[in-house]
């Protein structure tokens, strides 16, 4: 996770940058393990990676330099190279 931050710009100052690699890696694991979020659709089913789930799931961490699209890549990145 932190090689793909580096890899995308996900870290800009830095500030966040600890806490947003500790919850993707947690998000990450929560959506392996099956743990539906506010936005899962299909309760029954594993909830799959998508725009809205990552979203959802990381909107606790607030980044002030605004580097949002920059983690999402970084975080798509691995969950890619997982699957």
């Amino acid at each position: 996770m932190q090689t793909a931050f580096v890899k995308h710009d996900g870290y800009q100052c830095g500030y966040c940058t600890p806490g947003q690699i500790c919850s993707a890696v947690a998000m990450l694991e929560e959506i392996e393990a099956g743990i539906p979020s506010h936005v899962t659709a299909d309760l029954n089913s594993n909830p799959k990676l998508t725009g809205a789930e990552l979203r959802e799931r990381m909107s606790g961490n607030l980044c002030r330099c605004g580097a949002y699209s920059n983690i999402v890549d970084a975080i798509t990145e691995v969950a890619v190279s997982k699957a």
